[in-house]
């Protein structure tokens, strides 16, 4: 191939100036750009006098930062001596607090839960507040008195006179009137006739002890004045419910109602249980067990 016949356009020639000349201008600004980063280096050198204060001010720094962290940790120790006296946990102040060997996060708690939670009558009280040191309360357990607390306790019967009330019949009796015994209010009336619709009835005043929020106090009150007639209960009658319906009962679990369903349907008894006992042989209920239902249900 002769590269002597090789010819190139106008257009082509100057292309080929053009990029000749773009990178000899690339070289000479890199040249350019590193004389001058270089002379800029070299030309400044920093004396002693420029360290030293530059040091000075790194220093200043550091005490700033250390001094600000000590004014405004919440959880920094306070280096006041230690002492065990008497204190009344309802009344001592911070000071005192930390002087007992209380970190000062704690003191705010503790100020913070007498402020919204009301007295300490027991250094349990004081070690349920929360990030409290308890083995620091436990310590100091034999210093403590609450001369402060006054528990009231009312007495129910300085309140409410035998005179002012008088026996009713408790299966038959409205809120309203059980809303007028002592220590029962509307709510509380309205709990009693909830848990007698569930049962069917009361068979014993014993029963209103298993009514959640009504304490055995108030009940021992009211027993004077109560009276049941075991003809009001409604009873279940076994051979014509199924099993949601028996198991609505409190006292009839999924499983004894099915166990019932299912006695009932075998091929002896054939839809009917003729003998509430036979319930007894089954292994699901007990003597017990059987003797509290057995008011409730029926087969007639």
């Amino acid at each position: 191939m002769n590269l002597n016949k090789i010819k190139y356009s106008r257009g082509q020639q100057i292309t080929f100036v053009v990029l000749a000349c773009f990178i000899v201008g690339c070289f000479a600004v890199n040249w350019s750009f590193q004389k001058f980063y270089s002379n800029n280096e070299n030309s400044f050198i920093p004396d002693s006098t420029i360290i030293i204060e530059i040091k000075n001010f790194e220093n200043r720094l550091d005490s700033i930062e250390w001094q600000r962290q000590r004014e405004f940790s919440p959880r920094r120790p306070m280096d006041l001596p230690h002492e065990k006296f008497e204190f009344d946990p309802n009344t001592i102040d911070s000071i005192h607090i930390i002087k007992l060997g209380f970190q000062p996060y704690m003191a705010h708690n503790w100020l913070q839960y007498r402020r919204h939670k009301g007295k300490i009558y027991s250094h349990k009280k004081l070690r349920a507040i929360y990030g409290i040191d308890t083995l620091l309360v436990d310590s100091l357990k034999e210093f403590m008195f609450f001369h402060s607390v006054k528990p009231t306790i009312k007495d129910s019967s300085a309140i409410y006179k035998p005179k002012d009330f008088f026996t009713f019949e408790i299966n038959s009796a409205d809120t309203e009137l059980l809303s007028k015994l002592p220590g029962i209010g509307k709510n509380r009336a309205a709990m009693i006739v909830a848990h007698r619709r569930n049962l069917g009835g009361f068979y014993s005043v014993e029963q209103l002890r298993e009514i959640e929020n009504l304490p055995d106090s108030i009940i021992d009150k009211i027993i004077p004045y109560i009276s049941i007639e075991h003809d009001s209960i409604q009873k279940i009658n076994i051979n014509q419910s199924g099993i949601k319906h028996l198991h609505k009962h409190p006292y009839i679990s999924y499983y004894q109602a099915k166990a019932i369903y299912n006695l009932r349907w075998d091929k002896k008894h054939n839809g009917r249980i003729e003998d509430l006992d036979e319930l007894l042989k089954l292994k699901i209920f007990d003597k017990e067990s059987f003797e509290k239902i057995k008011i409730y249900i029926e087969t007639n």
